[in-house]
């Protein structure tokens, strides 16, 4: 016997809208930063922050001073034109102004993971766990959040998460090339995205996709080379001279060798930042680095070659856990491991499908516990070499590295 109409509606599940969600959880991470994380200690402080370094810039700008030829400046040029944008933001001060855009960014960044979720079809539970962890962060990670410009970054990289999964090419290129402007990193997506899209659409669009986002990336950057070719360069060569950081891998096996051993180590500023000096941190950053670009390496390759056969591999999901796979193994083998370049993950690690991605729900908060742990109550006593934020920065290296296997694409059990 058919069942009546009546019964078939009352039988089928309610479905939302796919903008609430996003919107609620955008409204949740506004509560969360302007109520707690605003108010109450330790998150209400601004700790150390790289808010004056970015003053100066947009300071600089508005002189009618040029990034790069009359300003030296470490970031890509799309972050000069985030400095600037700050100032014309409501605040007392610059600060104020700056962490308003970083809500608005965060906010960005909160709606995008969620909307993803949804574009995924991950159960409602998962959607909600996706969305309050998002909205949790700036109490998770601390107020580092508010004083870098990497919330931008990852709002670009969870909506390109959305525009990947729901296969809309040219808005996931033009985020790309956004995100790209912002940080260098998102680069190494390039081959993982173009897989994808080959293996839906076939590679002559997406060498057109790939020509248009080199395209625009190109014009964008071009002016500033013609600019301040030199200024330019001395970004890129700023990174690729940079020596191992203190929060590194490479830093943290230093440091956890010399509290076992107490082998002398020794900690220096330089490029705008604080790592060990020696022959053991050279070799290690080295090897963790060249170690990463092969990881990357295989994660690309196994990625093209198992998305040719039919299984998981052609999956959305499976996407998500390349990308996530690639951010974290780039992270774990990073020369700079800095505080807020776990925020670059966030979205992409909270959607790995299947048993691993429910354990990455757990390791996401805890990594970011553990660095709030000592950073920035406790980032000088690390510098200092004090026992305790060295146990903590270790405990929270080695968890990372536990979140790169959970990461680690591989094809879920039948």
């Amino acid at each position: 016997m058919t069942a009546s109409p009546l019964r078939r509606a009352r039988a089928r599940p309610e479905v939302l809208p796919d903008w609430i969600l996003p919107t609620v959880f955008a409204l949740v991470a506004l509560a969360v930063w302007e109520g707690p994380a605003r108010h109450l200690e330790p998150w209400s402080g601004v700790g150390l922050t790289d808010i004056p370094t970015y003053e100066r810039s947009a300071d600089a700008s508005a002189a009618g001073q040029l990034p790069y030829r009359d300003i030296t400046l470490e970031y890509p040029p799309g972050a000069a034109a985030i400095f600037y944008l700050a100032r014309f933001l409501p605040g007392d001060t610059y600060t104020d102004s700056f962490r308003m855009l970083m809500l608005g960014a965060w906010m960005l960044a909160t709606a995008g993971a969620v909307a993803a979720a949804i574009a995924l079809r991950c159960s409602q539970n998962r959607q909600v766990a996706v969305g309050a962890i998002m909205a949790a962060t700036p109490l998770l990670l601390g107020s580092l959040i508010g004083t870098r410009y990497d919330a931008a970054v990852t709002a670009a990289f969870a909506w390109l998460l959305v525009a990947a999964v729901r296969q809309r090419w040219r808005w996931m290129w033009g985020l790309l090339v956004l995100a790209i402007l912002l940080k260098l990193m998102p680069v190494i997506l390039g081959p993982c995205l173009a897989i994808w899209q080959a293996h839906r659409v076939g590679w002559q669009a997406t060498l057109r996709s790939v020509a248009g986002a080199a395209a625009a990336l190109i014009a964008l950057v071009v002016p500033v080379a013609i600019a301040a070719p030199s200024g330019l360069w001395a970004m890129v060569a700023y990174h690729l001279e940079r020596p191992a950081q203190l929060e590194s891998s490479a830093s943290a096996a230093v440091l956890l060798w010399h509290l076992i051993t107490g082998f002398p180590v020794s900690v220096v500023s330089s490029f705008g930042s604080q790592g060990p000096v020696g022959r053991l941190p050279e070799v290690l950053a080295s090897l963790t680095t060249v170690a990463a670009f092969v990881l990357l390496l295989v994660i690309a390759g196994s990625y093209a070659w198992r998305v040719r056969r039919p299984g998981a591999a052609q999956t959305p999901g499976y996407l998500v856990a390349t990308l996530a796979g690639s951010i974290v193994v780039l992270a774990v083998g990073s020369k700079v491991l800095s505080p807020q370049y776990l925020l670059w993950f966030v979205p992409a690690v909270l959607l790995l499908p299947g048993r691993w991605g429910r354990i990455a729900l757990v390791l996401m908060p805890a990594l970011m516990l553990l660095t709030q742990g000592y950073f920035p109550a406790r980032y000088w006593d690390l510098v200092a070499l004090a026992p305790y934020p060295i146990v903590l920065l270790v405990a929270r290296d080695l968890l990372l590295i536990v979140l790169a296997v959970a990461c680690w694409p591989r094809a879920p059990r039948p």
